[in-house]
């Protein structure tokens, strides 16, 4: 499983996660990849490569945040760099339909998109499409789009596992990896670092903050049982994976 690291993004601290800290904080923005037997499997995909160029398809959100995202860190190219063909995806899991998780679906038009029942049709949502939460344009491609439940076995063998876990979004979902060195859960936008489960605190923005409380106490339920959590923009963790991911 290789991590692709695809932009950063920059937000003001006390927004992203409550607290009367002063500042901002840098949230880097990744892609996993996971070679399964049966397909190549992408668990998110960054940004809309235009976003390195003009931030105001983003809408309302540019009051608040800022990107740090350059041509040759989008998804397509971080592929490349490993030899891979957009074509060679077979599937993309999505977590959830935020701009910095599903933006880069258009350079994958030939894979077929794995998002959340709930998370699909709340991506439909016309107040919340010009509310800025989320934009058509990142996902709304033509692709083939399987919606799908708590529990959903991928491949059909255990190996990836989607788990519900909503919250942050009406659909959010992680998803359980088995690798030969134990399980990892990709936490997404459900944990974002270790200090927000930790502490139990969660953005002020979020869907539902009693159930995303409730989603991160399963994550961590796992956890307990043996699960590696790999958290969604967690700079220190990320720095300390080994360059290759992991086996």
């Amino acid at each position: 499983m290789k991590l692709l690291p695809l932009g950063v993004g920059r937000i003001d601290m006390a927004l992203w996660i409550v607290t009367e800290e002063e500042g901002t904080v840098d949230l880097p923005i990744t892609s996993w990849l996971i070679d399964h037997p049966d397909g190549l499997v992408l668990f998110d995909t960054g940004m809309h490569p235009g976003l390195q160029h003009d931030v105001e398809r983003l809408g309302r959100s540019t009051s608040f945040l800022t990107v740090d995202y350059h041509p040759g860190e989008e998804v397509s190219a971080r592929l490349d760099g490993l030899g891979i063909r957009p074509a060679d995806i077979d599937r993309v899991v999505i977590s959830h339909l935020h701009f910095d998780h599903a933006g880069g679906c258009g350079q994958l038009p030939e894979a077929r998109l794995v998002v959340n029942r709930a998370e699909w049709e709340a991506g439909q949502d016309q107040a919340l499409i010009d509310g800025g939460v989320y934009h058509p344009i990142d996902y709304e491609l033509g692709h083939e789009v399987e919606q799908v439940d708590d529990g959903h076995d991928v491949f059909g063998d255990g190996r990836l596992i989607c788990v519900a876990t909503p919250g942050h979004t009406a659909g959010h979902q992680a998803l359980r990896v088995e690798l030969e060195s134990g399980p990892v859960v990709l936490t997404g936008d459900c944990i974002y670092f270790d200090r927000m489960l930790a502490e139990m605190r969660v953005p002020r923005f979020g869907f539902d903050a009693d159930l995303q409380r409730e989603s991160m106490r399963r994550l961590a339920t796992m956890r307990d049982h043996g699960c590696r959590l790999l958290y969604g923009h967690d700079r220190e963790q990320l720095d300390g994976l080994p360059d290759g991911g992991l086996a």
